[in-house]
């Protein structure tokens, strides 16, 4: 089993989700993440952010570039759109994004 299967497989059991409740929490086709958890296929970057802000781990860890043994916990839940719109953002829009939400948030 993979690095990516096995972590997949924990934050699942931790978040006691199953294949199908991930799949309807997520929008990822239930065949997929079957795919995943048996090692044949790497999820692509973008269904890893999303993944991981569903199960509620570091993206980083799910793919095996952190050797901790357990999952890494995000600090609180994030939107999958959210996550995948920073992801493709680089430090300047980061800040903006950023400012704009601090604002956003000052407002309410």
């Amino acid at each position: 089993m993979s690095i990516f299967a096995e972590r997949l497989e924990t934050a699942m059991k931790q978040a006691q989700l199953t294949s199908a409740q991930l799949a309807k929490a997520t929008g990822i086709g239930r065949s997929s993440i079957s795919q995943w958890l048996s090692s044949k296929y790497v999820a692509k970057h973008d269904k890893v952010v999303t993944l991981a802000s569903v199960l509620q781990v570091d993206p980083e860890w799910l793919l095996g570039a952190n050797v901790t043994a357990e999952p890494e916990l995000v600090a609180a839940s994030v939107d999958p759109e959210l996550a995948a719109i920073w992801e493709q953002l680089d430090a300047a829009g980061h800040k903006k994004l950023l400012k704009k939400a601090r604002k956003l948030v000052a407002k309410t």
